[in-house]
This record gives C-alpha cells, sequence and structure tokens, in this order.
C-alpha cells in the first residue's frame, strides 16, 4: 500500500519561526495530523521520504520545546511522537530527541514550569524505549543512559504524582531490556530515587516506586551495600495500610527469587518480602502470591533436585498439623530451611515499640516455622523468649498472634527437643509470658510422659506460681492444670501413680481457686472448678471427699502467717480464700484451728477480721460439711468455739477488740444456725456472757447477741434470768432492727424447770412469770409505737405469750387498758389475741366489766 506524501518543508520551517502562537500551532498541528494520516503497511519509499521530511524539520520541532507558549510546546512534542511512530528508529533520532529531554527534564532546576509538559516529555521518552526495544536496537540505548538517568530521576522526584508514576513505568520499561553491565553504573542513583517516593502519600506512586526497584534490583550491584539498602527501605512497606502496596512488595519479592541471578545471596532478605504476604489481612494478597511462591519452590525444587528429592520420601507431616492451613511444597520449604539466620533479625523486631512491627514479625515468624517445621527446633531456645514476651503483650492483636506462633511451635517442632528448654524457661522465669508461651506448646503437642506431668505440676505448686495474684498468670495455671488432665489419660503409668499425680494437681487448683475467691474472679473459679470434678471422677470421689481427703495438703502450703501482715497480703489471701472455697470440715479442722490462732497472734488487725468473717460464713454449713454423728459433731462444734470463738467474747477494751467481739458473736451465731442440735448442748455454758455482749457499745454485736439468743435452750431459771431481762432491755435499744428482734427473742426463751421439790419448782414458775408479765408489759406499751415493724413483733411475741400465760394475759391486758390512751386499738388486739377458756368466766366477767368502765369513761 503506497500513499503519496507531499511536504513544504520550506513552508513549515518557515511557519515554526514565525512569532504567532497561533500560526506555529496550526503549522505542529498539521504535521501531526499528516503522520496520523499515513496507513500502516506503507512502503519503504514513503518512509524514506517521510525520514527526509524529519531530518530537515527536526531542528525546528526541537526548538518548538523550548518555545515560550505552553500550547506550541504540547504541540510540538506529540508532532515529533506521531514522526517516531512511523519512522523507522535510528540512534541519529534518539540522540537529538533525549539530547533535547535532557535540556529540558534533566537539569538540577525545573526548567519546564508546566506539569503537563513533563508529563509529555517522560512519555516520550517511554515512548523511545517502547519503539526501539521490539526492534532489535535497544542497545542504541547505552549511550544515551547517563542523559536518560538525569531525565528519570527528576521525574521520579517531580512533585506531579503522574509525573513520578510515568517515569518509573518508564524505568520498569527500560530495565527489562537493558544491559546489566551498561545499566548497573546508574542504578545506584535511579534507587535513591525512587526510595524518596516510597513514602509518598498516594498508594499508587509507592505501588510505582516498589514495581521499579523490584526490576532495578536484577541489575544492581550484589557486592556492595545497594542491595541491603533496597531490602531495609522496601521492608516497611510490608505493614503498608494498603493491601496492594503490600502484594507489590511480595511480587517484587517473587521476581528477585525467580530472576536476580546472585539469589541464593540474597534468600535471608528476600524471603520476608513474600512470607509476610503468605499471612496478610487480605485474602486477595494471599491469594494473589500463594501460586506464584508455589512456583518459586518449583524452581528451587528443579534447581536442588538431588537433595531435596531423597528429603521428602521421610518428610511427612506431623500427626497434630494445624487444621485447615495448607502445607508448603517441599521446594517452599526447602528455601526457607536454608535461610533460618534471618530469624535473629526476625526476634529483635518483636520487641519493637510499634505495635504494628511487632505484630509483623510475629506473622513473619509463624510463616518461617510453618515452613522450617522440625528444623526450626535448632533454634527454639533462640526464639522461645521473645515468643514468650509477646504472648504477654498489652496490645491483644500482638499477643494473639503470638500464641498462634506458640501453638504452632507446638505441634511441628521435635517434642523431645524443646521440652528441657521449655521447662528451663518457665522454671528460671517465673513470669506470665512464659507460662503461656509453654501452656500454647504444650497443649498443642502429642508428647507428655509421667515423668514430665509430675515434675510440671509440682514445679506450679510452688509459690512464684500457685501463689502468685496476677489474674492472668492465675488463668493460665488452671488451664495448664486442665491440659495436665487431658495428657494423664495417655500416659503409661500405676493407679498409684496417678493418684500422686492428681494429689498434686488438686493441691495447686485449689490454692489458685482460693487466690481467685479472694480476689473476686468468679468466672474463673468456676472454670477450675471443672478441674476438680474432673480429678473427683477420677478417684471416684465426690468433690467433698477430695476436699476432706486432700485439703490437709493445701493447708500445708499455708506459710508466713507468723508475721504482722494485712488482709491484702498473699498468705491471708490464701487462707481466706481457703476458707471460703472448701468451708470446714471434720477431717482437717484441727489443722485449721492452729493456722487460725496463728493469725490471731501475729498478724494485723484487718487481716484477723478478715479470716474471722470467712470463718463465721463457712459456719453457717457446718451441718453440710462436718459429717459425723452428732456426739462427734458436738465435740469438735465446742472445741472450735473453745479454741476460736470464746476467747473474744470476753469484753476487752480497744477497737481491735471490739471488731474481734463483733466477729466472734457473728461466728456463734452462724454456728448456731448451721448446727442448732449441737448449739442446744454447747451454748449454755456461754450464757454468762451473753448479757454483757446484749449491752456492747456496738451494734454488729449486739445485733448478733439478739440473734444469738433464740438457741440458747436447755437452761433453767437462774441461767436463763440474767440473759433473759438482757434481752428484754434490747426493746430499748436504740436501733430499730434490734428492738424488734429483741421483742420476737422475748416470746422464745423457755426455761426447764430442773428442781426436785414442788416448792422449789412453783418458786422458780413464779420468778419467770414475774419475766413473762415484765414482757406483758413492756410489750403492750410498744404496740402504741408509731413504728409499724415494732408493732407486729410486740404483737407475734404476745401471742405466743398469751397462749401460753392465758392468765397473766388477761391480768395485764386489764392494767393496761386503764392506763392506754388508744383503748380502741388495745381492745382489737386483745379480740385477736385472747384465748377463751371455759374455766375462766369469773375472770372474764371481771375484764368484761372494766372494759365497759373505760368505754364509758
Amino acid at each position: 500500500m503506497t500513499a503519496n506524501i507531499v511536504m513544504d518543508t520550506k513552508l513549515i520551517c518557515q511557519q515554526l519561526e514565525n512569532s504567532d502562537r497561533r500560526i506555529k500551532t496550526a503549522a505542529l498541528a498539521q504535521l501531526r495530523e499528516q503522520c496520523k494520516s499515513i496507513p500502516a503497511g506503507t512502503g519503504v519509499r514513503e518512509l524514506e521520504q517521510m525520514a527526509c521530511y524529519f531530518d530537515e524539520l527536526y531542528l525546528h520541532l526541537l526548538k518548538c520545546y523550548t518555545d515560550h507558549f505552553e500550547a506550541v510546546r504540547d504541540h510540538a512534542v506529540m508532532a515529533v511522537n506521531a514522526f517516531l511512530e512511523i519512522l523507522p528508529p535510528l540512534d541519529f533520532h534518539l540522540t537529538n530527541v533525549m539530547a533535547t529531554l535532557g535540556e529540558r527534564m534533566g537539569q538540577t532546576e525545573t526548567v519546564e514550569p508546566s506539569e503537563e509538559i513533563r508529563l509529555l516529555y517522560i512519555s516520550q521518552m517511554h515512548l523511545m524505549v517502547r519503539l526501539y526495544v521490539p526492534m532489535g536496537t535497544a542497545g542504541i540505548f547505552h549511550e544515551c543512559y547517563p542523559l536518560a538517568t538525569k531525565v528519570l530521576i527528576k521525574s521520579i522526584k517531580d512533585a506531579y504524582p503522574l509525573v513520578q508514576r510515568e517515569g518509573c513505568a518508564t524505568l520498569v520499561s527500560l530495565t527489562r531490556v537493558a544491559d546489566t553491565a551498561q545499566l548497573r553504573p546508574h542504578t545506584q542513583a535511579l534507587a535513591v530515587a525512587l526510595y524518596s517516593m516510597l513514602n509518598h502519600k498516594h498508594a499508587q506512586a509507592r505501588i510505582s516506586a516498589v514495581e521499579a526497584l523490584g526490576r532495578l534490583s536484577l541489575h544492581m550491584d550484589a557486592s556492595g551495600e545497594n542491595m541491603r539498602r533496597l531490602f531495609s527501605e522496601v521492608s516497611p512497606l510490608l505493614m503498608d495500610s494498603m493491601p496492594l502496596v503490600r502484594r507489590e512488595c511480595g511480587q517484587m519479592g517473587i521476581l528477585m527469587l525467580m530472576e536476580l541471578l546472585d539469589r541464593y545471596s540474597f534468600f535471608e532478605r528476600i524471603l520476608p518480602l513474600v512470607l509476610c504476604c503468605l499471612k496478610d489481612d487480605s485474602p486477595d494478597v494471599v491469594n494473589y502470591i500463594r501460586p506464584l511462591w508455589v512456583k518459586c519452590g518449583k524452581q528451587y525444587y528443579d534447581e536442588n533436585e538431588t537433595e531435596l528429592s531423597q528429603q521428602e520420601l521421610s518428610d511427612l507431616p506431623a500427626e497434630n498439623y494445624p487444621k485447615d492451613v495448607e502445607r508448603p511444597t517441599i521446594g517452599c520449604r526447602g528455601l526457607v530451611q536454608r535461610s533460618l539466620r534471618l530469624l535473629q533479625l526476625i526476634t529483635r523486631e518483636t520487641g519493637d515499640w510499634k505495635d504494628n512491627v511487632r505484630l509483623h514479625s510475629l506473622k513473619l515468624l509463624y510463616q518461617f516455622i510453618l515452613h522450617a517445621e522440625a528444623a526450626m527446633t535448632a533454634k527454639f531456645f533462640e526464639i522461645y523468649p521473645h515468643v514468650a514476651l509477646g504472648c504477654s503483650d498489652e496490645n491483644a492483636v500482638v499477643s494473639a498472634e503470638a500464641k498462634k506462633v506458640s501453638d504452632l511451635m507446638g505441634r511441628l517442632l521435635s517434642y523431645d527437643s524443646w521440652i528441657d528448654h521449655g521447662f528451663h524457661g518457665i522454671e528460671h522465669h517465673a513470669k506470665d509470658s512464659y507460662l503461656m508461651c509453654f501452656y500454647y506448646m504444650f497443649k498443642a503437642s502429642t508428647g507428655g510422659t509421667y515423668e514430665q506431668l509430675l515434675c510440671l505440676v509440682k514445679l506450679l505448686r510452688n509459690s512464684d506460681y500457685s501463689h502468685t495474684l496476677k489474674p492472668r498468670f492465675q488463668m493460665y495455671i488452671l488451664r495448664m492444670m486442665d491440659t495436665v488432665m487431658d495428657k494423664a489419660r495417655w500416659v503409661t503409668a500405676s493407679q498409684a501413680e496417678l493418684e500422686k499425680l492428681y494429689d498434686v494437681v488438686y493441691v495447686v487448683h485449689i490454692k489458685v481457686i482460693a487466690l481467685m475467691h479472694s480476689l473476686n474472679m468468679n468466672m474463673e473459679f468456676k472454670e477450675g472448678k471443672t478441674v476438680l470434678e474432673r480429678i473427683a471422677e477420677a478417684e471416684q470421689k465426690s468433690v467433698d471427699e477430695l476436699h476432706e481427703s486432700l485439703f490437709a495438703l493445701v493447708l500445708k502450703d499455708v506459710q508466713n502467717l507468723d508475721a504482722d501482715i494485712d488482709e491484702n497480703a498473699e498468705p491471708i489471701l490464701l487462707l481466706d480464700g481457703l476458707i471460703n472455697t472448701c468451708n470446714i470440715r471434720a477431717t482437717y479442722l484441727p489443722e485449721l484451728i492452729e493456722k487460725v490462732k496463728i493469725v490471731f497472734a501475729n498478724c494485723s488487725d484487718s487481716a484477723q477480721v478478715r479470716i474471722f468473717s470467712s470463718l463465721s460464713v463457712s459456719s453457717l454449713l457446718w451441718s453440710k460439711t462436718v459429717k459425723l454423728e452428732r456426739e462427734q459433731s458436738t465435740q469438735l462444734w465446742s472445741n472450735f468455739v473453745k479454741e476460736i470463738v470464746e476467747p473474744h467474747l470476753v469484753w476487752q477494751a480497744g477497737v481491735t477488740a471490739e471488731a474481734m467481739r463483733s466477729m466472734a458473736m457473728a461466728t456463734l451465731c452462724a454456728l448456731a444456725q448451721g448446727a442448732p442440735e449441737e448449739a442446744r448442748e454447747v451454748l449454755p455454758s456461754l450464757a454468762k456472757l451473753m448479757s454483757s455482749l446484749l449491752e456492747d457499745r456496738n451494734i454488729t454485736t449486739r445485733h448478733y447477741a439478739i440473734q444469738a439468743v433464740v438457741f440458747f435452750q436447755g437452761l433453767n431459771v437462774e441461767q436463763l434470768k440474767p440473759l433473759a431481762y438482757a434481752t428484754m432491755q434490747r426493746m430499748d435499744d436504740p436501733s430499730s432492727e434490734i428492738r424488734c428482734m429483741a421483742a420476737i427473742a422475748v416470746g422464745e426463751l423457755r426455761p426447764v424447770y430442773t428442781s426436785e421439790s414442788e416448792e422449789e419448782i412453783q418458786h422458780e414458775r413464779e420468778v419467770w412469770e414475774a419475766f413473762v408479765q415484765r414482757s406483758m408489759d413492756l410489750l403492750l406499751l410498744y404496740h402504741e409505737s408509731p413504728e409499724k415493724d415494732v408493732q407486729a413483733a410486740a404483737e407475734l411475741t404476745l401471742k405466743k405469750l398469751a397462749k401460753a400465760n392465758p392468765k397473766l394475759w388477761e391480768d395485764r391486758y386489764a392494767r393496761a387498758l386503764t392506763m392506754v390512751r388508744q383503748k380502741d386499738r388495745l381492745a382489737e388486739l386483745y379480740e385477736r389475741l385472747t384465748i377463751k377458756d371455759e374455766d375462766d368466766d369469773d375472770n372474764g366477767s371481771k375484764l368484761a366489766i372494766v372494759k365497759e368502765e373505760s368505754k364509758n369513761q
């Protein structure tokens, strides 16, 4: 196909020399249109004619690059592009155009003020790379490399993002075809310029810079510092907020693994670029990089087939290989296994002050372990402290990732090789970090002998562990015990050995649970309780039987009570929690009494009150926890009261003595409620102390004393009389609650007539009736109280007394009727409470006459 091409070059040159902007732009536009109008497949003669035209015009066209008017410069660049696209590539054209671009774009200062024109300049250079290279003339570029480098650096540092990206794209095209030996002298300058783009605010600019650096790295000198700096500059972008930037970093790593000539020397620095993308938060990044990583592994396998094929035969996955995790290919694993020296750099970053850096390093470590598998065992002692530190990280995301790493280590590392180092770590570092790391490893592993389990629980029984007050530490001790119970089902051991193991597990668990109870960690306490149920099931006992048989062992571990420590000290918290957790039981009550007596003798006032308070609460459950015959239970009850309670019931001066007296009275009241049958036999011996307790200055002491009065049964009149009158006096107590309780307690008191002669019995009856008579008078008086609770209590007790003493009731009513103001109200009370008796007609008639007279009055 031919075309008749005619140009008046002289006229065009005159037009381009004209000072009128419109004439020059029109001429340039016409030139471009003429070039574009030439159809594809034009003959050689016509193209030679166009080359001749261009030879006559190129000086005028390139001169327009410096024209004062931006429109002229714009049309000139596009006109030259039109010629370049149709003409065969000549080094003459390239040299002239590049020289002009160098003048406009390669200077230290920005010569071209227009951003759009600068974009056209660098696009023209990109065009020449694309046009000249496919035609086999890429070699002619080597003469222009110094000039092209200046232009590229200027475009990469340009303030206009589109110019920067086009400069990167041009560099990528050039590096794909450039001769390494010719381009290498310029790579360092180009790389430094690209480093400035890695922090660009536009993600696309960062992507372009990484892509250009990846291609440029294939031509860089591997013997110097250039490559090391490249990795250090690009690595932060693995934590970039944009997934596409992270993906480009991974793609750069893939390119270097596949094509870098000296890649074997740099595997340790290249692999992080790829492995981080395999653990990326974005599924798109992972799905894009994984097949490329498999290709890298295949290439490595092909290059090392002799060695890896033998390894593949015996390289079976671990029995407990992580679920939902695809095992890397033998080639990918081989790539990582030869690069374990990088671990030192990775572990160093796990302690960085930035959260994202710590997270990034742990994700990278996860991938290294996943690929290295058992080969990582040799590095366990090196990475153990760093993973442990990550497990206790304040950032929940970082901590979760460290726990995943620990779990993977337990699954893939050789158990027999790391277990001793693991024990060494928790033995010499009593920290929750080491325990957490060891827990996730130990739980995920398939190993564990009886001796190892026993060694572990004995270690955790030490006060450095089981006596800790750190909630997270306590929780992981409980979880560790749960893991021990799981593994104990599969170890080879006799029943006696297993029982020994269970005993130590029980001791550890009870101590931790007790401290959790004292620290109000109810959720974890329930979690620990299930383990106790597992121990009881294994030993074929109930949990109560477990406490009764083994709790004494726990009490032996409660030490350092003979010091002046307060209620928040660890020994006090432990003893307090043990009392609340296991309560009072017959098998260990003597040992418990001795521990409590040491507290009372040495510890601070607050510690004594705390322990006494826990004893009072546990005393309420006496009948449920002390499972003995009545006589034996009564003896224990009596001994407990004598040793712990009674010494503090005797009045002593001082605030501390007052508080202890209140707690002693509370404990006695709780004991009486928890074991009423035993109380009837023991309490009479304490009746002589109750009068002073009922009049104690402390309202709490009086409250518990009046509450305990009703349990004093089986007393004769002489024994009961002081107690009864002291109780009646509490009806005048400043506290309305105590007044109500006293009003009710008066009606509960019953003497036992123990005299042998009738005259003495009659005397005792008269003495008691005098008390009842006085009580009725007071109760009738308090029935007029404006307090509803006091009225109800008085009426309730009057009903009991009236039923037991009808004659006294009639007499006291008749007396009160002449004195009260609200006689109608009293009459209504009488109607409700009076119990009619046929033998009392005379008394009834007298009361009726009195009642009638009172109405008339």
